[in-house]
C-alpha cells in the first residue's frame, strides 16, 4: 500500500497516512484536507512526469544536463503550480511518498545561499528510481516510435506499481462549468498557466472527454454493445444512470459546440445556465460513467461532492461514489457534509452485515456497499489528523457535531421559556 508523510506544508504540521482504495477526509475548512489531496495527486501523477520527460524530444533552444536534473526541473515547476511559491514556506517543509520498497520520493527545501530568506524545492529519489533514470541517461537519443513508447510506459507503470490513471476533481466546479464554452480558448491562452495545476488538469480532462461523450451515454453504450467484445458492467452503469437522473434530472450531451443537459420531451438547458447543483455534479457523473463503461481503472480525488446539492441529492451522490469504487476504482473524498458521511456510514454498515439477505438489498443496493477492509476515514484539524473510523464506522461526533451544539442551544432556549412561563404562573 502506498504511503504519504507531510510536514509543515500549508496548514498541515504533521500528517501520515496510507493511501488505500477508498479514503474520506473530513474536518473544518482551511485545516488541510485539500492540501493532503493535492499532495497525493502530485505524487500519483509523478510517474506521468517521468514518462513525459523521457518521451520529450530535445529542443535546440534548451540545454540538457542529466535526466535526473531535467526531471527535477520539471517537478519543481509542477510543485510551484500546485502549492504556490516556496519562498515563504517553513525551511523544514517535507513531503515523502512511498510507492513500494526502494521506490520513494522526498520533496524538501534548500536555502538560496545568495539570499537566505528564499527557499528552493529539491527532490531525493529512491534507489530504484535512480537506477531506472540511469538506464535512460541517454534519453535524447531514444527512438520515440510507438513500440518504444509503449515499452517505456509499461516500465514506468511497473516501477511505480501504478496502473490507474489519476484525476483530480476540484471544488468550485460550477465556476469552471460556467466557462465551458470558452475552455478550449482559455486552455491555449498564456494566462492558463496562472491557474493551479490541479484545476488545469481537470479542465484538460473535460476538454478531452466531452467530444467523446458528445452524443450522450446511451449512444456510447450502444456503440460498445454493437462494436466491441469488451465486457460491460451493465449493472453499475444502470445504477449510475438512475443516480444521475436523481441528481441532475437529465442527461448530458455536447451538441453544436455547447454542453447541454437534456431532459424529458427533448427539452434541454445549456450547462452554463443550469442550476449551480447541476453544474457541480454533471462532470462528476460524466467521469464516473465514462470510466466504468471503458473499464479503465482510475484513482479519483474528489473535493466536496456535496457542493450546492439538496440533502437527498447528496445521498444519491454518496451512493454514486460507492458504485464507482465497487466497479474497480480507487477514490479519495474530502467533505464537510453530514449527509455524505451519514450515507457512507450506512454503506459501510451494509457491507458488514454477514450473509446479507434481501432485506439489506431493499435498503441499499449491493453495488453501493463499502467493505470496511479498504475504507479509511480521517478527521483533519489543528495541523494534524485523527483516525475517523471506530468499530468499522465513521465516528458519530465527526458526522455532525454542529447539530449537537444546535440541539443543545434549542434545549436551553426551551428550558428558559418554560422557566419564564413557570415564573408567570407563580406570579399569578
Amino acid at each position: 500500500m502506498q504511503h504519504i508523510v507531510l510536514r509543515n506544508l500549508g496548514p498541515i504540521h504533521k500528517c501520515e497516512m496510507d493511501v488505500g482504495r477508498f479514503t474520506v477526509l473530513t474536518g473544518p475548512q482551511s485545516n488541510g484536507k485539500s492540501t493532503i489531496a493535492k499532495a497525493i495527486f502530485f505524487f500519483r501523477t509523478l510517474g506521468r512526469e517521468v514518462y513525459e520527460q523521457i518521451k520529450a524530444k530535445p529542443d535546440e533552444d534548451e540545454y540538457r544536463t542529466s535526466l535526473e536534473n531535467d526531471l527535477k526541473k520539471r517537478l519543481r515547476s509542477k510543485f510551484l503550480r500546485t502549492f504556490g511559491s516556496s519562498w515563504s514556506m517553513p525551511k523544514d517543509m517535507k513531503m515523502i511518498y512511498t510507492y513500494s520498497r526502494w521506490v520513494d520520493v522526498e520533496v524538501y527545501l534548500v536555502e538560496d545561499h545568495s539570499a537566505n530568506y528564499r527557499n528552493f524545492v529539491d527532490f531525493k529519489f529512491g534507489d530504484k528510481i535512480v537506477e531506472f533514470l540511469q538506464s535512460y541517461k541517454d534519453y535524447e537519443t531514444l527512438l520515440r516510435d510507438e513500440a518504444a513508447l509503449a515499452k517505456l510506459k509499461a516500465e514506468v507503470q511497473e516501477l511505480f506499481g501504478d496502473w490507474e490513471d489519476t484525476i483530480y476533481i476540484p471544488a468550485g466546479r460550477s465556476m469552471i462549468t460556467l466557462l465551458s464554452d470558452s475552455l478550449a480558448t482559455l486552455s491555449s491562452n498564456e494566462d492558463f498557466r496562472k491557474i493551479d495545476f490541479c484545476t488545469q488538469s481537470y479542465m484538460k480532462k473535460i476538454l478531452q472527454l466531452r467530444s467523446e461523450i458528445k452524443d450522450g451515454f446511451s449512444a456510447m453504450l450502444q456503440d460498445k454493445l454493437h462494436m466491441s467484445q469488451t465486457k460491460i458492467d451493465k449493472e453499475s452503469l444502470a445504477r449510475l444512470m438512475q443516480l444521475m437522473d436523481g441528481v441532475i434530472k437529465g442527461r448530458y450531451s455536447y451538441t453544436s459546440g455547447e454542453e447541454r443537459i437534456v431532459m424529458e420531451n427533448h427539452r434541454y438547458v445549456k450547462v452554463s445556465f443550469a442550476s449551480s447543483g447541476q453544474q457541480e455534479a454533471v462532470w462528476l457523473f460524466n467521469i464516473f460513467y465514462y470510466y466504468v463503461l471503458e473499464r479503465k481503472p482510475m484513482f479519483v480525488l474528489v473535493e466536496e461532492p456535496e457542493s450546492h446539492l439538496y440533502p437527498d441529492s447528496q445521498k444519491y451522490m454518496a451512493e454514486a461514489l460507492g458504485v464507482f469504487v465497487n466497479a474497480g476504482n480507487s477514490m479519495l473524498v474530502t467533505t464537510h457534509s453530514p449527509y455524505i458521511l451519514g450515507e457512507l456510514n450506512n454503506m459501510l454498515y451494509a457491507g458488514q452485515i454477514k450473509g446479507a439477505d434481501e432485506r439489506v438489498r431493499e435498503v441499499l443496493n449491493p453495488l453501493e456497499h463499502l467493505p470496511a477492509e479498504w475504507t479509511r476515514a480521517f478527521y483533519v484539524h489543528n495541523g494534524g489528523m485523527e483516525e475517523g473510523l471506530k468499530d468499522g464506522l465513521i465516528q458519530n461526533e465527526l458526522i455532525d457535531a454542529a447539530s449537537d451544539v444546535i440541539n443543545q442551544e434549542n434545549d436551553r432556549l426551551m428550558q428558559i421559556e418554560w422557566d419564564l412561563q413557570g415564573d408567570e404562573d407563580c406570579g399569578a
